[in-house]
């Protein structure tokens, strides 16, 4: 199978053009190629760079939320931080007061602040697991009660 052909127009001389159905037949089949291997899910939650998450065997996909991360440094709430970690250690109250009024606010700016909603808890591996303890009582307070861990995927 030949890509050029020589058309030989009456004057004699030998114009070469390209056969368009063997480039077509190419490009048909790098465009299936192409659409069967292009995802459009994607990342709905952006795991906090400085976080170990905990591994799983879960392959449940996160749907969008508030996402809150406790880091070893501090608890943000969307990558935003909130109160330092410091604070936490150091109060032997189960509320967190800053956290609470945080995600109050983020409840009454969305219109939100009558129903239930839902968390993402992004937590670090190495915490104690009464922090995260403490970071889901200030949510339930606040009607945050529909509570998701963020973890890896084993591969």
């Amino acid at each position: 199978m030949a890509l050029f052909k020589t058309v030989t127009p009456g004057t004699g001389s030998g114009v070469t053009k390209p056969q368009l159905t063997s480039l077509i037949d190419v490009m048909t089949i790098l465009l299936v190629f192409l659409l069967k291997s292009f995802s459009v899910e994607g990342n709905l939650v952006r795991p906090s760079d400085d976080l170990a998450l905990p591994e799983s065997k879960s392959t449940q996909r996160p749907s969008p939320a508030l996402n809150v991360e406790i880091t070893t440094h501090s608890i943000n709430v969307n990558s935003r931080p909130v109160v330092s970690m410091e604070n936490i250690v150091q109060s032997d109250s189960m509320l967190i007061s800053q956290l609470y009024d945080w995600l109050v606010s983020v409840s009454r700016l969305t219109g939100t602040a009558e129903k239930d909603n839902e968390v993402i808890i992004q937590c670090d591996r190495y915490l104690d697991f009464k922090y995260v303890k403490k970071v889901m009582f200030t949510c339930s307070k606040a009607r945050y009660s529909d509570f998701s861990l963020l973890v890896l995927e084993k591969e």
